[in-house]
């Protein structure tokens, strides 16, 4: 709030009007300071459970790969010549050595014309239109997907039915044909293609009888556009992978096949080339991955057990603006760090999940029979004896041993629905959904911001603004009293002055 009152600052009484008044404000504001410093340990503390779901989040995706078996593979894959092919293994994967042979690459049916479209005997552009004023024509395009008419009218441009065409959908069901279409402009040509590989794609394409125009003739042939149709329809199809693993024939509408408990990619056809895939055993990535979770969760542990345990210094509070230009630059960010402290102390939601967490490290995996391995204790990772951290200590020679002589017990302990990384993950995505609750996500906006935070600061951010409107009305108040105080010693001095003249003083 803004007074237009004019102010007086102590020419009549000799008083420091304006540090007076200063004085008084700095002790009326306390209770907007105390709101203030409140605000800023919230947001501070938002940011901070904003900082552990980063870190749970990141974890997460650490174990989110333990879930599933391919983390498991004890088998590596190598091929002679990679030009031909990719190769990776499965769990199911037997070592050994295979020939193979890439026949044929699957791939689209593709249809592009025999030669440039011309118009006048020079090439047409993308923008040009097909046919002259007041003429038409109709084609048909199908593939296994459905069938459709295309009305080409004295406005479409080739560009234009390139278009049409990679949009075709059935003329009764409404479903895509499935096409990719363009006209290139550097050759005047138009290039059809299905989105599918394999030998079941075909695309088929006429002029519908009675059409003056052979547009589809054009579009399979080149030249110009004339009265010649199609005699009859046009038909490309696609073409299946075959590829020769030991002597047995695969084929596969996609480039990607499984056999032997391998994933091959093929890549390049080469008929009549063999090459080699070696398969063998690959213990060394399970080790690595297991290890790396035993380190990743530790070190979530330790940032978790500092943030809860380090208790707030209450001689340290924000500081307000006022109080930060007071001191150096260094000395206001000592001062921060030190009222940073304690943001999580002993916070129940972070307790809660390392409770969880340890009591994952420590129980039994349910589904799996009794006899099998179904404790990380088994593997060699456990805990220090009367250990208050909960932090893993692993014997690497002990997980060694497991993973070469039970590997898919080690897979299963880890896998199951009530597996090791299954519940931990499940816990850690619980975590964070409670902490989203609490603090909101990190870039919520905070006009969206709906969390228990959220509203509490915005709830201040209202008190403020209401304290200051209040404070401005104080401020304005005072100026008013000690105005009108030194008008009246004005007077005063006025009046005296004169009764002295009168006097003869």
């Amino acid at each position: 709030m803004v007074s237009n009152q004019m102010r007086i600052t102590g020419f009549a009484s000799g008083l420091d009007t304006t540090q007076i008044i200063t004085d008084l404000m700095r002790a009326e504001r306390m209770p907007l300071d105390k709101l203030f410093q409140k605000k800023e340990w919230l947001e501070w503390q938002r940011d901070a459970y904003r900082d552990v779901n980063l870190e749970l989040d990141t974890f997460n995706k650490s174990v989110d790969k333990l879930r599933f078996q391919y983390a498991f593979n004890g088998y590596a894959a190598s091929i002679a010549d990679s030009s031909l092919a990719t190769v990776t293994t499965k769990g199911s994967a037997v070592p050994g050595n295979y020939t193979l042979e890439v026949k044929s690459i699957a791939e689209v049916a593709k249809l592009t014309s025999g030669d440039a479209i011309t118009s006048s005997n020079a090439k047409v552009k993308s923008t040009d239109k097909i046919l002259p004023t007041g003429q038409s024509a109709v084609i048909n395009i199908a593939t296994p997907a459905g069938n459709r008419d295309i009305t080409i009218d004295e406005v479409t441009t080739y560009g234009g039915l390139a278009n049409q065409i990679a949009n075709l959908t059935d003329a009764t069901s409404g479903k895509s044909l499935g096409l990719r279409a363009s006209f290139d402009e550097a050759t005047s040509r138009f290039v059809i293609s299905t989105k599918d590989t394999g030998a079941n794609q075909k695309i088929t394409i006429s002029d519908q009888v009675g059409s003056q125009h052979g547009v589809a003739y054009a579009i399979v042939n080149g030249g110009a556009i004339s009265g010649t149709t199609l005699a009859a329809p046009v038909e490309v199809n696609g073409n299946d992978a075959e590829v020769w693993v030991d002597g047995a024939k695969v084929t596969s509408s996609t480039n990607n096949l499984s056999v032997y408990g391998m994933d091959i990619k093929v890549l390049k056809a080469n008929p009549g080339t063999l090459t080699t895939i070696s398969i063998s055993s690959d213990t060394q990535s399970i080790f690595d991955n297991i290890k790396k979770f035993v380190d990743d969760y530790n070190s979530l542990l330790d940032s978790l057990n500092t943030k809860v345990k380090e208790k707030r210094n209450r001689d340290y509070q924000p500081l307000t603006d006022e109080q930060r230009e007071g001191l150096s630059e260094k000395e206001a960010e000592k001062w921060d760090e030190a009222a940073k402290k304690g943001l999580l102390y002993n916070d129940s939601i972070i307790r809660g999940t390392l409770t969880e967490l340890r009591e994952s490290m420590y129980k039994p995996v349910e589904s799996i029979p009794t006899g099998n391995i179904r404790m990380l204790s088994e593997i060699g990772i456990t805990t220090k004896y009367l250990s208050t951290d909960g932090k893993l200590e692993l014997n690497e020679e002990k997980l060694r041993e497991a993973i070469a002589n039970n590997p898919d017990e080690i897979m299963n302990l880890f896998t199951k629905d009530d597996g090791i990384a299954t519940k931990i993950y499940d816990e850690i995505n619980s975590a964070i959904d409670k902490l989203n609750k609490k603090a909101g996500r990190v870039g919520s906006p905070v006009n969206l911001d709906n969390s228990v935070i959220g509203r509490d600061l915005s709830e201040l951010s209202d008190r403020m603004s209401t304290w200051q409107d209040k404070l401005a009305m104080i401020e304005n108040r005072y100026w008013k009293q000690f105005t009108a105080m030194e008008q009246a010693i004005s007077k005063f001095n006025e009046q005296s002055s004169s009764i002295m003249g009168m006097m003869g003083y």
